[in-house]
Order: C-alpha cells, then structure tokens, then sequence
C-alpha cells in the first residue's frame, strides 16, 4: 500500500469531525474522528464556534485515523470538505479568523411573520 494514492476526506459535522481516508476504489482505508460541542450561543437565536475550535479538533480526528492505518500521508493525492450547511467563516486578507463562525442553525437574521409556507403546505 505504500505507494497507492488515497483521499482524504473530512467532514466536519454537527456533532463531530470526522477524517475518512479512502483508496481510488472507495474502500475505507482508516478512519478517525472526533466529538465536538456543535455551537456556543450568548445571545437568544444566536449559534457560534469559534474556527480555531474546529481547526484543533481536526487535528485529534486525524491523528486518529493515522493510528487507525499503516497508510502514510504522503500517500494522500486529494482532499474533499464537507461541513454543516451555511456555515460562515468570515476571514481578514490574510486568512485569519475574524470573529466565530456564524453556525447554519444561527436564526439572528430570521424574520417569519406568521405561519411558514412552503411547496410543502403551511
């Protein structure tokens, strides 16, 4: 296995991060992963996390996927992200954090004036 490619991916999900390592035939190869406190809120409505909270927490899930393979990093040729919904991170010119990341659930901005409606029905 040491000279097969492989793909990284990580999920970064409501209640945990996760990082799969898959072979180019999607077999799972390793997998590590990590149990996180989805938001924070200190305001009604409002759901946060601060980014270097979920920068540090994968790290843990893929030091566990590592331990959980005899694969090696250097054979990863690719890496997909997924996370939850409209999670927003704002960041300065440089990359850097500049306040929490706005969580998909956050309802701040939500206005419903009676009953929501949808194809669905009322």
């Amino acid at each position: 296995m040491a000279n097969d490619s492989l793909i990284l991916a990580i999920d970064n999900g409501t209640q945990s991060v996760r990082a799969l390592l898959f072979d180019k035939q999607g077999n799972l190869i390793g997998k590590g992963k990590q149990e996180i406190e989805p938001y924070f809120s200190e305001q009604p409505g409002w759901a946060e996390q601060h980014p270097e909270y979920f920068w540090h927490n994968l790290g843990l899930a893929c030091e566990a996927l590592w331990q959980s393979t005899s694969a090696k990093p250097e054979q990863v040729l690719g890496v997909t992200v997924t996370t939850q919904r409209g999670t927003v991170i704002n960041l300065d010119k440089s990359g850097k954090p500049l306040r929490p990341a706005i969580i998909w659930l956050d309802q701040r901005h939500a206005k419903v004036d009676g009953p929501v409606k949808g194809p669905w029905g009322a």
